[in-house]
């Protein structure tokens, strides 16, 4: 579980955020909208521990964030990037080794998570051949396959 409360972050003169307060529970997906400067970009730095708040607490898992608690986020950022030669699969194999999974784990997170997007059929698909769309489901399937089950 994702937990915020009270979150403000000043830049200068400038507040970004104002008293954010935020709980998302474990399976659960939410993106961030807003306009330019909303801050929301700052938030996700908080919550990955790029940045420090001014105030306020966030907890992942009940812990607050630290170094600790980056390898159980997963981020699908704004801009897709996915190796584009590489077929679906191995992007996604690729990104959860990078995290530490085990062979016998990453195996079932990329079926897992190819399910979970609806591209088990694209599996062995190279990502220059998908959609626009097909791409942003497996950027979010990355996000995913690197978090381990909580």
């Amino acid at each position: 579980m994702l937990q915020i409360q009270h979150l403000s972050k000043r830049y200068g003169d400038r507040p970004v955020l104002q008293d954010l307060n935020l709980t998302i529970q474990p399976s659960e997906i939410y993106g961030l909208l807003g306009p330019n400067g909303a801050g929301k970009t700052t938030t996700i730095n908080i919550i990955c521990n790029l940045l420090q708040a001014d105030s306020g607490v966030v907890k992942i898992g009940g812990r607050k964030v630290s170094e600790m608690t980056k390898k159980l986020i997963g981020v699908a950022p704004q801009e897709n990037l996915l190796y584009r030669s590489l077929t679906c699969a191995e992007n996604l194999n690729f990104f959860a080794q990078i995290y530490g999974l085990s062979r016998k784990q990453r195996q079932q997170q990329v079926k897992d998570c190819l399910k979970a997007v609806n591209l088990s059929d694209r599996a062995n698909s190279s990502v220059e051949t998908l959609s626009g769309g097909m791409q942003r489901r497996l950027s979010m399937a990355i996000a995913s396959s690197t978090v381990p089950n909580w």
